[in-house]
């Protein structure tokens, strides 16, 4: 078990031969999601990252999640959740820090942490790939946490910016669609967690150019890259 921010602590969990990331808050995180359990915005203790098998199809993917989350210890109603295939231990993580000095001369800090799982199986190119068929969990998962306050937009703004980092990874790897010349830019199964603790400084903003999409975008950029090069190791890439 990890603490990497006050209150909040992450770990890698043992379930059927499997494993999920569970990241617990003592303190409800302001989560926006792009995935089936705890999705759009809301406010949640924990969010989980759950390995599942490649041929995984369930016909009520909300309950067979919410089984599963009684199964495991994990409270459903306070939880946002999502699946992959990727090998959840080959997640990559990183967590970065600023300080500077505010205009009243108080020293301010901002953390982001990021953690990424990358299944390139069913890579895919937005705006090329229409095949519904390919629709199953190879997928590239990411959760993003700021020790910070979030309004509406910002969160999007957040989502945005993680996903240019993404994206980043995907071209400077040189990750291709397969039997396509083009590049790739995620899965057709991707999903997103933007979660921020509501205390500290407030932020309107999470582009490129503000201190927050810095750091969204080097945690993001860092922890991808590091799953997509364990993935590729284990696939003999």
């Amino acid at each position: 078990m990890n603490i990497f921010m006050e209150g909040m602590t992450a770990s890698l969990k043992p379930f059927n031969g499997q494993a999920y990331l569970a990241i617990h808050s003592n303190k409800p995180l302001y989560t926006l999601n792009s995935s089936i359990w705890g999705g759009g915005f809301g406010y949640h203790h924990t969010i989980v990252n759950r390995q599942v098998h490649k041929s995984y199809l369930s016909d009520d993917p909300v309950g067979e999640m919410h089984q599963f989350l009684l199964s495991c210890g994990e409270q459903p109603e306070t939880t946002a959740g999502m699946l992959t295939a990727a090998y959840v231990r080959d997640m990559g993580h990183s967590t970065e820090m600023l300080s500077w000095s505010a205009s009243d001369g108080k020293i301010e800090t901002l953390r982001v942490s990021s953690w990424s799982t990358v299944g390139l199986g069913n890579a895919a190119r937005a705006g090329v790939t229409k095949d519904q068929s390919l629709l199953y969990p190879g997928t590239i998962n990411i959760i993003v946490v700021i020790d910070g306050i979030l309004n509406d937009s910002a969160m999007v703004n957040a989502v945005i910016t993680a996903t240019e980092a993404k994206v980043a990874v995907l071209e400077d790897l040189g990750i291709k669609v397969k039997n396509e010349a083009y590049g790739a830019t995620g899965t057709t199964t991707d999903a997103i967690v933007i979660a921020s603790t509501q205390r500290g400084r407030e932020h309107a903003y999470a582009g490129t150019a503000t201190k927050l999409g810095y750091l969204i975008g080097k945690t993001v950029y860092e922890a991808t890259k590091a799953s997509a090069l364990l993935y590729y190791k284990a696939v003999g890439f």
